[in-house]
């Protein structure tokens, strides 16, 4: 199972792969989103989290689907594709990961 810390650290480094890809600084990012650079440099190392609304645009502006950020987080070495390119594929990928959360937390005392 992963950690909630450990699936922000992945998502950050999917985040920057992305921007990278499409030439855009960190600066760049961060007016479009409304953020600061200061944040866009947090999010990408795992220590601020998305609000859902902030994902959802955060994938817009990098022009791929909420779900290819999402893919292969929740389990390593994953290779698992987006079932369909809509919040229902999404929001499956979302719960698969918060179903993990749960399972963490049950053999917790």
């Amino acid at each position: 199972m992963i950690r909630a810390d450990e699936f922000y650290e992945r998502l950050g480094s999917a985040i920057k792969a992305r921007r990278e890809a499409l030439s855009l600084t960190q600066s760049d990012l961060a007016a479009r989103l409304g953020l600061s650079r200061t944040s866009i440099t947090n999010i990408e190392r795992g220590r601020q989290r998305l609000l859902i609304d902030q994902f959802c645009r955060l994938a817009e502006i990098l022009r791929c689907e909420r779900d290819a950020l999402l893919i292969g987080l929740s389990q390593p070495g994953s290779s698992r594709r987006p079932r369909a390119s809509s919040t229902d594929a999404m929001s499956a990928t979302v719960a698969d990961f918060v179903e993990s959360l749960g399972n963490d937390k049950r053999g917790q005392p």
